[in-house]
């Protein structure tokens, strides 16, 4: 009887997924029969807003309606929200120099549409809004580099740098329409004299910056090192050490660099911060999660992120070349000692292409950002960008006009997006006294 009973349980139990999968299976159907959504919208509701600007814009003309909906304000904020890789790299004297080639190319390397006397200096890079500086005029201006749009900001009432330690931040939020953007500068408490550090804060929507009352007990800050995660904007220093500031609450962090290396970059990775060490001949990056505490997110070999490409094929031989070289060469023209040294020349050159560089062969970790852990290394002449996690490695040569002595401590890592510029409503600046009363 018992036997029975469970083989009658288990039929009802097959009918009734059977019959659950049955109904499934009609629902998708009617759902198919009745939506008939065309690819091409599905492509341009769902597709477009995950591609680089450059290839979005040669998209256009594809039709009328992907025109428009590109051209709306609610595409421009869901592409600056949707997730990214870094785009490239801003570098002195050779501007903006792009991972990927034309997809990621900007219409202006060097920022040209922003009005200067001088070359510009961008500062930091959020979400492909950058602020940017002209130390002959001392102006500054935020802009997106991938639209050519700009809008001028006053400089900052304190300062104790020659380059400012400006970082922007940029609201992703889904009602951000105008573009609303925040700058974020420290400066120390007392002049000359590092030890505390304070902070001033823009916004576009007041169009003035305001001392605040926050305060930071770090030294050496490093002005070309900030990055903005999330609503925070973090810099490193000289002695180990992470000062973050959050202009919306008002809290400071300060957290000790992981492990005990004197090669360490910060970096941005889903909006949380993240901290890039060479631990001998690896790269090891860490997360930072609540309370200080640094978690390993991956540990990569430097000689993987730097192995060169494959040297190019041989040359296809002609026909004449095969039949030569299947006929036996003449006794006066056979040169064995000849052969063996082209052999060993030619295994010579394999070998030095092939050979991965070695941390004393200059190798620096840069800053990065993006959606996911994606390592930016300079070594010699060569930027790489190596993602942690599909191992796919992107690179861009230095040009020859960047000075051979550029070590990259000053550069600014970028993601290319739509992302809109409010224009800043520039206030009447108050007294500093005011400011910081």
């Amino acid at each position: 009887m018992s036997g029975g009973a469970e083989s009658s349980g288990d039929s009802l139990m097959v009918s009734r997924e059977a019959s659950r999968q049955r109904r499934r299976r009609e629902r998708a159907a009617a759902v198919e029969r009745f939506v008939g959504v065309p690819l091409a919208d599905v492509v341009r509701e769902n597709a477009l807003v995950h591609l680089p600007p450059a290839a979005a814009a040669r998209l256009r003309v594809v039709h009328p309606s992907w025109a428009s909906h590109m051209s709306s304000p609610i595409f421009a904020v869901a592409h600056a929200a949707a997730p990214r890789r870094v785009s490239g790299v801003f570098v002195p004297l050779a501007g903006f120099l792009p991972f990927d080639g034309d997809d990621d190319a900007v219409p202006s390397p060097s920022l040209s549409f922003v009005p200067a006397s001088s070359e510009l200096v961008v500062l930091s890079s959020s979400r492909g809004v950058a602020c940017c500086f002209s130390p002959a005029d001392d102006a500054y201006a935020v802009c997106n580099p991938a639209t050519a749009s700009w809008t001028a900001v006053p400089p900052p009432p304190c300062r104790s740098w020659p380059r400012p330690a400006i970082v922007v931040l940029f609201d992703t939020s889904a009602y951000n329409f105008r573009g609303d953007f925040t700058l974020v500068c420290p400066f120390e408490s007392e002049p000359g004299s590092s030890g505390a550090y304070c902070f001033q804060v823009f916004t576009s929507g007041t169009g003035a910056w305001c001392v605040t009352d926050a305060m930071a007990p770090a030294e050496g800050l490093v002005a070309a090192s900030g990055v903005a995660a999330g609503a925070t904007a973090w810099w490193r220093t000289s002695i180990g050490t992470a000062v973050g500031y959050t202009p919306v609450t008002g809290r400071v962090d300060l957290v000790t660099c992981p492990g005990d290396s004197d090669q360490w970059e910060i970096g941005s990775a889903a909006g949380m911060l993240h901290c890039a060490v060479i631990d001998g001949g690896d790269a090891v990056v860490f997360r930072l999660h609540d309370h200080g505490i640094w978690e390993v997110t991956t540990r990569l070999a430097v000689a993987e992120i730097l192995q060169p490409s494959q040297p190019p094929p041989a040359r296809a031989m002609t026909s004449t070349e095969i039949v030569a070289s299947q006929q036996p060469a003449p006794a006066h023209e056979h040169d064995e000692s000849g052969a063996e040294e082209e052999e060993e020349g030619s295994r010579a050159v394999v070998a030095a292409a092939n050979a991965p560089l070695r941390l004393d062969d200059g190798v620096r970790l840069l800053g990065f950002q993006g959606a996911e852990v994606e390592v930016v290394v300079l070594a010699g002449r060569r930027l790489v960008a190596f993602d942690a996690r599909t191992r796919r490695r992107r690179e861009v040569a230095v040009p020859d006009e960047v000075d051979a002595t550029w070590d990259g401590a000053e550069h600014a890592a970028h993601i290319n997006t739509l992302a809109l510029i409010a224009p800043a409503a520039l206030a009447a600046e108050p007294p500093l006294a005011e400011q910081a009363g």
